[in-house]
């Protein structure tokens, strides 16, 4: 195993972590890791002993757009409707993979971080995302995790994309500085 790809394994598990934390939050459903994989990225085992993957899959603007972003802008960097048009490309080229077979679990979660886009920012017009869009992607659960903020507050906050019943913004605040 490479030293980049051990850099890289970590760097998922720390962003795997703060999921969970917000994932408990907002679900009330722990989940532990039961091991690292590559599809899907990690295996996890509910409070039951059932187990479910982790397919983690990143939304990042161009490296020139953020670093203009970074010297004359603020807010989101992306209008709204590009993030929920980079949330769908990126639930169905995982959802293609996932249906093309070899992951090893009957059930499925996807976490799309974004990175460059506060949910605090966006999720109004992410509402109007047609949630049985992404019914047919094999995946049990869709989340946008908010990782834009985590220097700032230490913690992501999550957006349900699928089932409908998790649709949703989750305003979440465990582990997080309120005010400076």
């Amino acid at each position: 195993m490479s030293d980049q790809y051990r850099w890289k394994k970590l760097r998922e598990r720390e962003h795997l972590d703060w999921f969970l934390a917000a994932y408990a939050e907002a679900t009330g459903e722990f989940l532990t890791v039961a091991e690292e994989r590559e599809t899907p990225d990690f295996v996890c085992e509910r409070q039951n002993g059932q187990r479910v993957g982790i397919e983690l899959t990143k939304i990042i603007a161009h490296p020139e757009t953020r670093q203009w972003h970074r010297i004359f802008g603020s807010g989101p960097l992306d209008c709204p409707g590009d993030i929920a048009s980079g949330i769908c490309k990126a639930a169905s080229e995982k959802g293609d993979k996932l249906r093309k077979g070899g992951w090893i679990l009957a059930e499925t979660i996807l976490a799309i971080q974004l990175f460059d886009n506060p949910l605090s920012e966006t999720y109004r017009e992410l509402e109007q995302i047609d949630y049985d869009e992404y019914s047919e992607s094999g995946f049990a659960e869709i989340w946008i995790s908010d990782h834009s903020t985590i220097g700032a507050f230490g913690c992501v906050e999550l957006f349900g994309i699928h089932p409908e019943r998790l649709a949703g913004y989750y305003n979440l605040t465990a582990g997080c500085k309120p005010y400076g």
